[in-house]
């Protein structure tokens, strides 16, 4: 996760589990987007993005839980 916002966002900083994914990379919701399609590549698996809100995507963290409990292989 943090290697695909690192190559997507080119952060000034290292990304971290706890880096604010809004706040400090300015994740935009059509970049989160964009990211959640690389990660359903890179990774094959399709992540079910219904139930997701801003408030499961606080953190590099709050987003990799969020994706290990909504996702299945392709």
């Amino acid at each position: 996760m943090t290697t695909l916002l690192t190559r997507m966002l080119r952060p000034p900083a290292p990304v971290t589990e706890r880096t604010q994914l809004m706040d400090e990379l300015g994740l935009s919701s059509s970049l989160a987007l964009e990211l959640l399609l690389e990660i359903e590549d890179e990774l094959e698996i399709q992540i079910d993005v219904e139930d997701l809100d801003e408030d499961q995507m606080t953190t590099v963290a709050d987003l990799a839980d969020y994706i290990t409990a909504h996702c299945t292989p392709r």
